[in-house]
């Protein structure tokens, strides 16, 4: 049975400016707001007297356990409103301390690298994560290993860049998904034309950018979605005009993750157009899990796809798998990451169920199959024991709200084989330009750490109407952070 407890909603009374806060630590909890979620768990209220902050917070929906405090320290406010709720949160449930300590983000690896850049050494950093933000032992020295592989990876020069294009259309809807994709068999040809139309001028776009201001173009990824469920003619429009722009990229990645969508002309076309990086996720290899959540393959497509990649001689191949489905039990697991061993894959990632309230599992009854956080534990250990016997090593990780537990998401690598695309979104060091809906370009301003971002519209057909508007505000970002002409 299901151990993962129901979502609750919060309520907040302050100030504004410490509202995204507030959501963001509630969330770590599993607080959230929405109207799916009826009871009141918790409430939380910022007053500001005289200069200073008195936080309150109720838990239980009852209200029986509550706790306040003034907050004192000039300028570290949003810390300590963080620390409170955090430490209030172990008294009221009883659970143990998170390995995480009070790290909520979900890339705890950049504030180990702002660490490193200030000229601390491994140990000094495992230290002060342990002491100031309460994180386990065994997860700092974790953290402070995934830092030191990355380090090469992140001290590029300014004008060195990464690419992202969103394809947001899917042969069938999974159940754990909430991402805003379009199925492609229910879209007519005009409708495809106008969506290729709008990519193409994107794409064509971004290239302009990169040659007017010297844009060294490091990795490009083409995500989804699921780009391969594409017609192949307009598959083969996007992709011309990716080569074109992605030419001198050392990583080219496509998600081709579903084999039902990666017929032999369609992995040719990718490989010929220059893709170095492909990924087979089949998330699980039993195939009633495959059944269950929603995949229209099976299990020995996944090998007959994983084959005609090693044929057309990919360089890379990056296998994804889930922890957490629903009715998934750890010999499942073993089972998966044994299947991984022999295939050999240069790049497997390791997810974690993630209960999001837009995806069909969040009101399905399968979600009472959801294995318990203890269970999500054990297969993740056999996960790293089994890819660290077989060779791999973590080389990346983020964290996701709402997951079982206090879990991570991680990228593994055979020696030589790093994705630097997975490295740089993680890490957000260098500029990210990003074509399509839902795409998030982010330019890194001078100081290195913050960020002036642009978001394109999920939705398919905002993101054509919004188009224009959105490349010109690309255009002036990119004249800011690289002192250029804005066109």
């Amino acid at each position: 049975m299901n151990n993962t407890p129901d979502l609750q909603t919060y309520s907040y009374s302050g100030p504004e400016r410490y509202h995204s806060l507030v959501g963001q630590v509630m969330a770590s909890l599993g607080y959230v707001g929405g109207r799916e979620c009826r009871t009141i768990g918790a409430a939380v209220v910022l007053e500001e007297r005289d200069g200073r902050l008195r936080l309150s917070c109720v838990f239980g929906g009852d209200g029986t356990w509550r706790s306040e405090a003034w907050l004192s320290r000039p300028g570290a406010e949003r810390a300590d409103i963080k620390d409170c709720l955090l430490h209030w949160y172990e008294q009221f449930s009883g659970k143990p301390k998170s390995p995480w300590g009070t790290l909520i983000g979900v890339r705890p690896t950049k504030l180990v690298h702002r660490l490193f850049d200030e000229g601390m050494d491994a140990e000094a950093v495992r230290r002060h994560l342990c002491s100031r933000y309460e994180v386990a032992e065994d997860t700092a020295k974790f953290l402070v290993q995934i830092a030191a592989v990355q380090r090469p990876y992140v001290t590029g020069g300014k004008k060195d860049i990464s690419v992202y294009v969103g394809i947001p259309y899917c042969p069938s809807h999974c159940v754990y998904c909430s991402f805003p994709s379009r199925l492609i068999g229910e879209e007519n040809d005009g409708a495809l034309q106008d969506f290729a139309d709008a990519i193409v001028a994107d794409i064509e776009d971004m290239g302009r950018l990169c040659r007017q201001y010297g844009l060294r173009i490091r990795s490009a990824y083409v995500g989804g979605g699921t780009p391969t469920c594409l017609p192949l003619p307009i598959l083969r429009r996007l992709m011309t005009a990716m080569s074109s722009v992605f030419a001198g990229a050392e990583e080219w990645t496509v998600e081709a993750g579903r084999p039902d969508t990666a017929s032999e002309d369609v992995l040719a076309l990718l490989r010929r157009s220059g893709v170095t990086r492909i990924s087979v996720n089949p998330q699980t290899m039993q195939q009633r899990l495959l059944d269950a959540i929603g995949r229209r393959h099976t299990t020995e497509d996944i090998y007959d796809m994983y084959e005609r990649c090693r044929q057309m001689a990919f360089p890379v191949v990056n296998m994804d798998f889930i922890a957490g489905l629903p009715g998934q039990t750890v010999e499942d697991m073993r089972e998966n990451m044994e299947i991984v061993c022999q295939l050999h894959p240069e790049n497997v990632t390791i997810h974690t169920l993630a209960l999001k309230k837009r995806a069909p599992l969040f009101h399905h009854p399968l979600r009472e199959d959801i294995p318990s956080a203890e269970k999500v534990g054990a297969m993740l250990d056999v996960c790293r024991q089994t890819l660290q016997e077989g060779g791999y090593g973590p080389y990346y990780m983020y964290r996701q709200t709402y997951m079982a537990a206090s879990f991570a998401n991680v990228g593994y690598a055979l020696p030589g084989a790093i994705s630097p695309y997975n490295i740089e979104m993680m890490e957000e060091r260098g500029t990210v330009l990003a074509a399509g809906p839902g795409g998030a370009t982010k330019f890194v301003r001078s100081d290195g750490h913050s960020l002036e971002k642009l978001y394109m519209p999920k939705d398919i057909d905002r993101y054509i109407e919004a188009l224009p508007e959105n490349m010109r505000q690309r255009r002036r970002l990119c004249a800011i952070i690289y002192g250029g002409e804005d066109l």
